[in-house]
């Protein structure tokens, strides 16, 4: 997600770009809140970093690893203010 920086979403951000986007093509409230679990839910079942780490030798994403849990830890623990930002846009 662009909004992402240093492992926290800048939810206003969010709300104003939801809210552009929306005066421009309408999107149904269960769009949102998909637009707001999908990647949530990606980055909670896909640990491709591991995967090179491991799997293939590479070490070159090890620190993305650590990056991409902070985000996590900070969108899981405030997961209904993420969706209100997506959602609550008029």
């Amino acid at each position: 997600m662009q909004f992402g920086v240093e492992g926290v979403f800048d939810l206003e951000r969010v709300a104003a770009f939801v809210s552009g986007y929306r005066s421009v093509i309408p999107l149904e409230p269960a769009a949102l809140l998909d637009a707001a679990r999908r990647p949530w839910w990606k980055r909670m079942t896909d640990f491709w970093q591991l995967e090179f780490h491991y799997a293939r030798g590479d070490h070159s994403y090890d620190s993305l690893f650590i990056a991409d849990e902070a985000l996590l830890h900070w969108w899981t623990e405030r997961l209904d203010e993420v969706e209100r930002a997506f959602g609550n846009a008029p």
